[in-house]
């Protein structure tokens, strides 16, 4: 969980994906020291019956990526989560490999 807060010294892409996470979860309303953890995996149980975006096949099995909408205060967005299943097995529990956080442009209120 370290790497979705910000707190990761790696090489520079990794550094910066970390950051990105954390400042997409912070505007979410996802904060590490306010109970981000346990809404972080609430969110990550609401991924795993969420509606599906992308898939993916390689040699460690089967990735599938869903997306779960959030809305906190004034900012919609979404968090696509993406889960490993090893070995094709769709039945066995999955591995959370990439998570991304999507802000959407605010609506103009007349």
């Amino acid at each position: 969980m370290t790497f979705l807060f910000g707190r990761v010294k790696s090489s520079r892409d990794n550094e910066r994906r970390s950051k990105d996470n954390l400042q997409g979860l912070l505007q979410l309303g996802i904060d590490e020291e306010l109970g981000g953890r346990e809404r972080l995996l609430q969110i990550f149980r609401r991924g795993l019956n969420a509606p599906q975006v992308r898939v993916k096949t390689d040699r460690y099995g089967i990735t599938l990526v869903r997306k779960v909408e959030i809305t906190e205060k004034n900012v919609r967005g979404a968090v696509e989560i993406s889960y490993l299943y090893r070995d094709n097995n769709l039945d066995s529990i999955p591995e959370i490999t990439t998570l991304i956080t999507k802000i959407y442009p605010q609506e103009e209120t007349l």
